[in-house]
């Protein structure tokens, strides 16, 4: 079987030249997913299913995406176009850290999105568009291109492993709830033993959820520091 490559959806006229009008579209296609995708994870997801929600056949679909991961990459590309990319600071590090905030609240908003993005960035056209501004955040920085890169993609990698860290401390339910309570009951069991003095200091002094977007706010503001980014 030939290797299939999702980006090859942006090499792709979304209209063809010639023949019928087109029924669907690529936005229309990747909001349902996102429907999907939001209530249900990312696993629901497939191209039948979507076809489905807006009334199409699978076959049909298969014109306008050609694999379960191109839909995805529409999918994280079309998220990415939620991003407000104006200018959001004074500075080089204001700018990144707003940009930073965005990102958490959108990964919030698509709890699905989190893991994606450490293994399978988008290229597409909204996602070039915020590598594009973040890019522009650091134009007077003195760092060489590949580090304003490297800056811009550890900024990514640390706020999807915050999100990913919120949304695994959040409350569940059913099932889930009832494995959780365990799962805490016999860790806190355990670390009361005092066999993991570290482990125990880490985990009882949590900083409560209340406190995570300044929590979340240090965190990246140290490493932007860290990294030379002048704030």
């Amino acid at each position: 079987m030939t290797a299939h490559n999702p980006t090859d959806v942006w090499r792709r006229p979304e209209r063809a030249t010639v023949g019928p009008k087109p029924e669907h579209s690529r936005n229309g296609i990747a909001t349902a997913a996102l429907r999907i995708a939001d209530d249900e994870g990312l696993s629901a997801v497939s191209i039948r299913r979507v076809a489905a929600s807006i009334g199409a056949g699978a076959a049909s679909l298969y014109r306008y995406v050609k694999s379960h991961d191109e839909l995805v990459e529409l999918m994280m590309d079309t998220v990415a176009g939620e991003y407000q990319l104006e200018a959001g600071g004074e500075n080089p590090r204001e700018e990144l850290l707003n940009l930073a905030h965005q990102g958490r609240d959108i990964m919030h908003r698509h709890p699905w999105l989190a893991p994606l993005l450490l293994t399978r960035p988008s290229t597409g056209p909204n996602s070039l568009r915020y590598l594009e501004a973040a890019l522009s955040a650091l134009a007077t920085v003195d760092l060489p291109g590949p580090a304003k890169l490297q800056t811009v993609a550890m900024m990514s990698a640390i706020t999807s492993a915050f999100v990913q860290n919120e949304l695994a401390s959040a409350p569940a339910s059913g099932a889930a709830e009832n494995a959780t309570a365990s799962r805490v009951l016999y860790l806190t069991e355990t670390l009361h033993t005092g066999n993991y003095p570290h482990l125990a200091a880490a985990m009882f002094g949590q900083t409560h959820s209340g406190h995570s977007v300044e929590q979340f706010a240090g965190i990246v503001a140290n490493y932007l520091a860290g990294a030379g980014i002048p704030g």
